[in-house]
């Protein structure tokens, strides 16, 4: 007589489900090598609440990472079951499989099916849709925000691809991505997108797209980049000067590099009505800090090497002018492209960060005649962000340091023998006088001396 297939049952509800359970291996899933032509491929095995079985072909991969999957494949039936809800890394896992091997698992009931309409749906959480709906959603950014924005979105694109899943991303892809980014920027560069990545992920994480940030875990690094600060010297700027066309170029680049102020945001500003004769300061409004309350202006001494410049542009101004510069002054990249061309006239190597570090070289300049705490104010920036971003040894600091005198006494040099000392070493014995040695002879004589733990020798 055959003898019938013993039936197992499932540890987790035997009795109600009757679910089999693998010989094998006592559990709800198993692995099964395949051996063919083109190599050993994986596959997991599973049942979910009924007498089918379902299978999934993982490929040719390594055992670690099939067991892997034959484990969260486990908690997805477990979850099925159970009826309760997925941890964040089984869900994170599930959404970065591959769309063959996703679909089989929606086959079998245990994640949502990836439909082509959900491509086209606005509301689907899609990496680049998602960037778009966050910039959009912050009605306040400014035009330069918008622009570093759209360079994270363009290298997150890039890496992940345009249409890439939210929920697929998991931490491992964020530090992959990192180390890609390494390879290609400074480290400076890498910690600002890594942190512009945390800072989409986790309005992402907010909306309930996902349930945990994946750039969390991933450190970002410094931002400081102390190989691009760059001293601009006085000297520089005067030969920059006699290279400018006209008053209006002369005076923008003076307002940045002796004012401190920022172009084109806070010279485009400047009218007028900002410059105080009477009290020698000017009234800077800064675009952007003005949604922080108490931020929005500050007040900048007319300082002597502004002061000339200035009064030459007041005195040229037409008849009802509202603004300090022209209007074409207030273009975006305009007055850069302008200081960049007298730089070449003046036959000058173009320095890093050319507008930043003129206001850097200006601070620093500062920091050695006022205190900080003016300097801050003036300039605009907290101490931590001067630290960091501005302040720099210049030439003069170092020559003003190896110039001081010394806080302890010079020693003297050692003086040459008398003539009674060599009077007294000739009196001693004859055998003394054999080995005696001139203080002269011995001060210009190397002594060779052994190396220690050796012996000297004896004859005997």
């Amino acid at each position: 007589m055959r003898r019938q297939p013993q039936q197992y049952t499932s540890g987790i509800d035997q009795l109600t489900l009757g679910l089999p359970l693998f010989k094998e291996n006592k559990a709800m899933a198993y692995l099964r090598k395949r051996k063919g032509t083109r190599g050993t491929a994986w596959e997991v095995l599973f049942y979910v609440a009924s007498p089918k079985r379902h299978t999934v072909r993982l490929g040719r991969i390594n055992e670690r990472i099939a067991n892997t999957a034959k484990i969260r494949i486990e908690a997805l039936v477990a979850a099925k079951v159970a009826g309760h809800s997925l941890d964040a890394e089984t869900v994170g896992w599930a959404a970065s499989l591959h769309d063959v091997i996703h679909q089989r698992l929606a086959q079998a009931g245990l994640v949502e099916r990836r439909t082509k309409d959900e491509q086209n749906d606005p509301s689907a959480p899609r990496l680049a849709r998602h960037i778009e709906k966050y910039i959009a959603s912050r009605a306040k950014l400014k035009p330069n925000t918008i622009r570093n924005y759209t360079t994270t979105k363009r290298l997150l694109m890039e890496y992940f691809g345009q249409e890439r899943l939210l929920q697929s991303i998991h931490t491992g892809h964020a530090k992959d991505y990192r180390e890609w980014l390494v390879g290609k920027y400074a480290p400076a560069t890498v910690s600002r997108e890594i942190k512009r990545g945390r800072q989409f992920f986790e309005y992402a994480k907010d909306c309930h797209v996902i349930t945990e940030n994946p750039f969390a875990k991933v450190k970002a690094g410094s931002q400081k980049n102390t190989k691009r600060k760059h001293f601009v010297s006085p000297d520089v700027i005067q030969k920059v000067l006699e290279a400018c066309p006209d008053n209006n170029w002369r005076l923008a680049l003076v307002l940045t590099r002796f004012g401190g102020l920022r172009i084109p945001s806070e010279v485009s500003r400047l009218t007028w009505g900002d410059v105080d004769w009477h009290d020698r300061r000017l009234t800077i409004r800064v675009p952007k800090k003005e949604h922080l309350d108490g931020h929005e202006t500050r007040f900048v001494p007319i300082f002597a090497e502004v002061e000339p410049y200035l009064r030459q542009a007041f005195d040229d101004a037409p008849a009802g002018s509202v603004y300090v510069l022209p209007p074409r002054f207030h273009r975006e990249g305009y007055v850069y492209a302008g200081i960049l061309r007298a730089i070449e006239r003046a036959n000058i190597t173009r320095w890093p960060k050319l507008l930043v570090n003129l206001r850097a070289s200006r601070e620093t300049e500062l920091m050695k005649l006022d205190p900080a705490y003016l300097v801050h104010a003036w300039i605009g920036n907290s101490e931590k962000v001067a630290e960091d971003h501005y302040l720099m040894p210049t030439d003069e600091d170092f020559l003003r340091a190896a110039s001081r005198p010394s806080a302890i006494p010079t020693p003297d040099p050692t003086p040459d023998p008398t003539p009674s000392a060599l009077a007294r070493a000739n009196q001693g014995s004859s055998a003394e006088k054999e080995t005696a040695v001139s203080p002269a002879i011995a001060k210009n004589t190397a002594v060779l001396v052994p190396p220690r733990g050796v012996e000297p020798r004896f004859s005997g």
